[in-house]
């Protein structure tokens, strides 16, 4: 096996998915999450190195490879409008789990946001 070819190869596919917008909003939204949820854990004593890994492995990856699938495919199919509610999705999951982050770092929120997306 070349391991320049498969090295070239995951170039490629890097700044591909780079070059959709989307993708860039979801990776430095997810940044941003992690870097709050490290700041909760990290007060309420809850740090544990291997969570890291798993919330990389069980948002970051799955949320750009659906994206950029659903924005490859849509737009090969005809449907445009597939990739942005996907995006918007994807979005208010996050959206999500900042909120939940500042809140376990003592940003207070209006009760009816709490209950709206806070979802422990």
């Amino acid at each position: 096996m070349d391991f320049g070819v498969v090295f070239e190869w995951i170039k490629q596919f890097v700044f591909l998915v780079w070059s959709f917008d989307g993708a860039k909003v979801i990776i430095c939204h997810t940044v941003i999450n992690v870097v709050v949820a490290l700041a909760a854990a990290l007060m309420n004593g809850e740090f544990q190195l291997a969570k890291l890994a798993e919330f990389l492995v069980k948002k970051l990856l799955p949320y750009v490879t659906v994206y950029v699938v659903v924005k490859v495919a849509g737009e090969a199919a005809g449907l445009a409008w597939l990739a942005p509610a996907t995006w918007a999705a994807i979005e208010a999951t996050l959206t999500g789990d900042l909120a939940d982050n500042l809140v376990k770092i003592g940003l207070p929120l209006p009760d009816g946001i709490k209950s709206f997306i806070i979802k422990s």
